[in-house]
């Protein structure tokens, strides 16, 4: 598994995730307890990791979710 990103906000990652498993992306996500321990940015994210068959995909709908963020 390759990594499709570090995520701090758990309400973006759960819509991540939410958006993986209707595409049927296979997907994990590690350290997302780390963070309600202890919320240091940058050193307790969230890493969401994508198998490398899925990643092009995975990283367009990344692209998707950062443009409906930003709109």
């Amino acid at each position: 598994m390759k990594l499709l990103s570090k995520i701090t906000d758990m309400i973006a990652l759960q819509i991540l995730c939410d958006v993986l498993d209707e595409k049927g992306i296979e997907y994990r996500v590690d350290d997302a307890g780390m963070h309600a321990l202890m919320p240091l940015p940058g050193i307790t994210d969230a890493r969401v990791m994508v198998h490398g068959a899925d990643m092009e995909a995975a990283e367009q709908i990344l692209r998707d979710l950062s443009h409906l963020q930003n709109s």
